[in-house]
């Protein structure tokens, strides 16, 4: 193992800044933070760490297959020189000192993109009334994977205020399914996230309005299909019980078979509830039909 970035503390070592950094470069070492074409990333934004310079290895011995994954050509040094992709995520923060994320080995695939939840733990953290956030990968009963958030609240906060947070800086993909408060992040005996200990996130029901006609009956019934709920209320929010634009697409496919309603996906973001869906679908016409299969006529172009 071997030093190559440092933070210096205060004299007394009182002042820890949350989070805390893995400082810059120490002498006579260069460290890059590159995207996956090995462009450098501007302040702020994840990216993979890279480091050159002196002392840098040749390589592992007898495991050249390893030496060429991880020691590659330094773009930025002079020429014949190496660099080590060190394979942590990190990002450049407002002092210019590095954060450390996460692992590009912890990153996940959540509907179809690559996600590493350190960096979406940054932006969670970032909230002012977050102490504490991390951010996981769950396996949803329905074999979907969902980011939750865990975080040990700083003040007054909520997850929808949370989610609403992260949503405004991230991509859509990105933002956890759930934020499940919780007193404190419980830790292993050698100081790690206790993953096995952290309680099941919840999408069920806050408790809303009861269904007032038969097309809000329908609807909080495919609304608990799609989202694998027990059940929904006419007031739930789509998105705060796990929804997302996979399913709001599904929700809109059940919604055309069931009811004979057309529906936008949009509608689904406009007015993701119950009471808010039924309200368009009494503006919208019948659905269009069924694309058949036919027989091609014999007098038909070829």
């Amino acid at each position: 193992t071997q030093l190559v970035t440092a933070f210096p503390l205060g004299e007394d070592g009182s002042v820890w800044p949350s989070p805390v950094p893995i400082g810059g470069p120490i002498d006579n070492v260069r460290v890059y933070v590159l995207d996956a074409g090995l462009g450098l990333v501007p302040p702020g934004a994840a990216g993979e760490l890279y480091v050159a310079g002196i002392g840098l290895a040749r390589g592992y011995v007898r495991r050249s297959g390893l030496t060429a994954e991880r020691f590659v050509a330094d773009p930025f040094g002079p020429p014949g020189s190496r660099m080590y992709r060190t394979g942590d995520v990190v990002r450049w923060n407002a002092g210019g000192l590095l954060e450390f994320l996460g692992r590009v080995d912890d990153q996940v695939k959540v509907r179809g993109f690559r996600v590493e939840p350190g960096e979406v733990a940054a932006v969670v953290s970032a909230h002012p009334g977050v102490a504490q956030g991390v951010v996981i990968p769950w396996q949803a009963p329905d074999g979907d994977t969902r980011l939750v958030a865990y975080v040990v609240p700083a003040g007054e906060v909520d997850g929808r205020q949370v989610r609403a947070f992260v949503r405004e800086r991230l991509p859509e993909f990105m933002v956890p399914a759930a934020v499940v408060v919780v007193d404190r992040l419980p830790l292993t005996l050698n100081g790690k996230l206790d993953r096995a200990a952290l309680p099941a996130p919840s999408w069920e029901s806050g408790g809303g309005r009861a269904p007032r006609n038969p097309r809000e009956e329908a609807l909080c019934e495919l609304f608990a299909q799609v989202l694998g709920v027990e059940r929904v209320s006419i007031d739930d929010n789509f998105f705060d019980l796990g929804g997302h634009s996979l399913l709001a697409t599904k929700l809109v496919s059940r919604v055309r078979a069931r009811l004979n309603a057309e529906l936008a996906v949009r509608t689904i973001f406009e007015a993701p509830t119950v009471a808010g869906v039924a309200d368009r679908l009494g503006a919208t016409g019948r659905a269009r039909p069924a694309l058949v299969r036919r027989a091609r006529s014999e007098g038909a172009a070829k």
